[in-house]
């Protein structure tokens, strides 16, 4: 069904926001017939973000070692997915540099100084149109990819799955063009993965994190190929629309690539 694909984005019980086993992860992955996945547990470095303190590196790697020998099937790769924040950019650099992963993925989870939903339930209360207040988010995933700091960058439209009011397809194109143009361009001059996320379709967004109007500029920047995840915390999650995206990026000549 989806044996072509490495899910690049799946989270276990050693994420603070997942209840899910490795041996579950895996036996999804096996359900849908998925080539491989990247275990992404969150790592948290601020404190006042949900999941401080959660992540215990030692654990985790060790459950992934004794999984990955029992699991010769299914590709299995060790990650995490960072939450990047500007106060804490020296203890991100010291922690990847000491710690062993094969994939990270830096995820801007935050507006300012508050988690997305909070900041967008904050906006909301306060009748804001969202064309200009999501600036500081956007300006600082362009930080997030020229720290050189992760192999890709995770879902760069994220606030949308969390603006109660529906917005189109093309509304962050459209307000924020010139920090999202500069923050593809900053992925292909850095060698940094653009993840096209499909969890939006579990909340019924049709379409990935980032939007296809966001895809189709990044293609005309040059833009070849991207990553594919399903940002998984359940193993029903796992490989989510995978089929349906992909033919829309090849209709638009992107293609998918395994990064590991």
């Amino acid at each position: 069904m989806l044996k072509a694909f490495v899910d690049h984005h799946t989270h276990s019980n050693f994420s603070w926001d997942s209840e899910t086993s490795l041996e579950d992860l895996i036996n999804g992955a096996r359900k849908v017939e998925l080539q491989g996945i990247v275990l992404t547990d969150h790592i948290e470095f601020h404190s006042g973000d949900n999941g401080f303190g959660y992540y215990n590196y030692d654990k985790c790697l060790d459950a992934f070692e004794v999984i990955r020998q029992t699991t010769p099937d299914i590709k299995i790769k060790f990650g995490a997915e960072v939450s990047h924040h500007p106060k804490h950019l020296s203890e991100i650099k010291t922690f990847l540099h000491s710690h062993r992963f094969n994939f990270v993925i830096g995820s801007n989870h935050n507006i300012g100084w508050q988690e997305v939903p909070d900041a967008i339930s904050k906006l909301e209360s306060e009748g804001d149109n969202f064309k200009e207040s999501l600036q500081s988010y956007f300006d600082e995933t362009i930080n997030l990819v020229e720290s050189n700091f992760y192999d890709a960058l995770g879902h760069l439209d994220f606030p949308k799955r969390f603006i109660k009011k529906k917005i189109p397809s093309d509304f962050f194109l459209k307000h924020y063009e010139r920090a999202i143009r500069a923050i593809l361009t900053a992925c292909l001059d850095m060698g940094v993965f653009l993840e096209v996320n499909t969890a939006p379709y579990r909340a019924q967004i049709y379409e990935p994190y980032p939007s296809f109007p966001i895809l189709a500029l990044y293609k005309k920047l040059g833009g070849r190929e991207v990553i594919l995840s399903s940002d998984a915390h359940r193993p029903e999650d796992l490989g989510t629309m995978f089929n349906v995206v992909v033919k829309e990026l090849s209709k638009m000549e992107i293609s998918v690539r395994n990064a590991v």
